[in-house]
């Protein structure tokens, strides 16, 4: 600036408006010049830009926010605990409201086994389906978070001026809901909204059908990165790369397909489509009481056994428990219990723990229980008869088994861990605790090292995203 510019300047520019006009310049000079501090200068403006960001599409930023204050309660949590272990964050969800699969803090010295936990979704048996919503808002971590935050905040700002707010509302509660619910039959328990998010991503490709405007912004490009992704993620579980929740993907995708749909339609059935479809949700009520009462898992007969007070009914439930679930070690032992306790003559407990160790090699608990009841048969016409037992049930294999199981000694020690008072009280001594990474069995291993749950042939329940 020379000097006559300099005079010019402050003679025109009023006292009362200098202050400003030298700050601004003063910005525009340190911007135009250097770049190292735009972002101090731009930094309040990005809470303004936020702020208008969220009055102009409240719903989208409602439904982030919530996944987002959820995120935040789950690192307090973690960081009041002192530490990051995976079971602290798997407790945290559980306590801030999501489904997690729990185990019986009390089990019976006979039926204790840390590395056989048995376990499922006890809340959610109980009758708390709210859970299967909250976890669609947790997440498993910062990159699942952001990814599905970005995604809802891009699909959310094309959908939300195109309806009404509370359809809108409804539209994201609904799907993050439905898309969750398949999970639950497979006995997954999956975290996070990209269910709601293919929801919205199936809903654009119908609306901008008949919309020009929309389809400009959600272009073919679009449509192919979505796919291409729906696919990628069935990819990265074959391969085991991450455990990702593809049934609510394709879940959410074709509920919001259908529900675009419903939208569209301008044919003369149209009011008579969009009222059945309103009413098709309440179909809702019936899948989520068959989520929350899974007669198809046996787990979940176990779990009603040990609420049980009733012997003859415990028994019943542990039957049917075993009958679905025989890969569960604990059901059969319990049900073999259970019988020993009222059979005099315990045939019916000796083959179902010889069919429990037949299915389930590696569990040690089994052969003690098995080892306690074949004390029982005192006389020699018994144990012949339930030699023939182990013959039948292990064929070819007897001969190793009566090694392992010392029934070719003449005496058995005595068990060192008495079997329960049939007086006990089901209901007030099983009392909850979150599950820790159980293990499945390697079928056909008769010297039964214990699992690696590293390896792939082993299993573990764990979060799904």
């Amino acid at each position: 600036m020379t000097d006559g510019e300099r005079e010019i300047f402050f003679h025109e520019v009023p006292e009362s408006r200098f202050p400003l006009i030298v700050s601004n310049a003063c910005k525009s000079a340190i911007l135009g010049g250097s770049s190292l501090f735009r972002p101090i200068f731009e930094f309040p403006y990005m809470f303004q830009n936020l702020r208008k960001i969220c009055s102009k599409y409240p719903i989208t930023a409602s439904y982030i926010a919530v996944a987002i204050g959820l995120f935040l309660a789950v690192q307090v949590y973690r960081i009041q605990q002192g530490t990051p272990a995976d079971s602290v964050f798997d407790t945290a969800l559980w306590k801030l409201g999501a489904v997690q699969p729990l185990v019986f803090v009390y089990d019976h010295p006979l039926i204790k086994e840390d590395d056989f936990p048995t376990g499922g979704p006890f809340d959610l048996w109980a009758g708390e389906w709210w859970r299967i919503l909250v976890s669609g808002f947790h997440h498993g971590d910062l990159l699942h978070l952001l990814m599905n935050c970005l995604a809802i905040g891009y699909l959310g700002r094309l959908i939300e001026p195109r309806m009404r707010a509370w359809m809108y509302a409804a539209f994201l509660i609904l799907a993050t809901f439905i898309s969750l619910l398949p999970e639950y039959y497979f006995e997954h328990y999956p975290v996070g909204l990209s269910g709601g998010a293919f929801a919205m991503f199936g809903l654009l490709m119908v609306l901008r059908r008949t919309d020009p405007d929309l389809a400009e912004e959600f272009t073919e490009r679009e449509i192919t990165w979505g796919l291409g992704w729906l696919i990628l993620c069935f990819v990265f579980t074959y391969l085991g790369i991450l455990n990702i929740a593809n049934a609510a993907h394709v879940s959410g995708f074709l509920y919001g397909l259908l529900a675009g749909a419903v939208l569209i339609n301008r044919s003369r059935f149209a009011g008579l489509l969009r009222v059945s479809f309103v009413f098709a949700q309440l179909l809702l009520i019936p899948c989520t009481y068959l989520v929350c009462h899974p007669v198809w898992n046996g787990k979940y007969y176990w779990y009603l056994a040990r609420l049980e007070d009733d012997p003859a009914q415990r028994i019943e439930y542990l039957r049917k428990g075993m009958e679905l679930a025989p890969g569960e070690p604990k059901i059969g032992a319990e049900l073999a219990l259970s019988l020993y306790r009222t059979e005099g003559e315990p045939f019916r407990s000796w083959k179902i723990i010889l069919q429990l160790l037949n299915r389930n090699r590696s569990y040690e608990k089994g052969v003690e229980i098995a080892r306690l009841i074949w004390k029982q048969f005192g006389s020699e016409q018994q144990k012949t008869k339930a030699l023939e037992i182990v013959a039948d049930v292990f064929g070819d294999e007897s001969d190793a088994w009566f090694e392992r199981l010392q029934l070719d000694q003449t005496s058995i020690a005595q068990a060192k861990v008495p079997l329960p008072e049939s007086g006990d009280s089901a209901g007030s001594e099983f009392l909850f605790l979150k599950e820790t990474a159980p293990q499945t069995i390697r079928p056909r291993d008769l010297s039964a090292p214990p699992v690696d749950p590293r390896s792939p042939q082993s299993a573990a329940e764990g979060v799904t995203l």
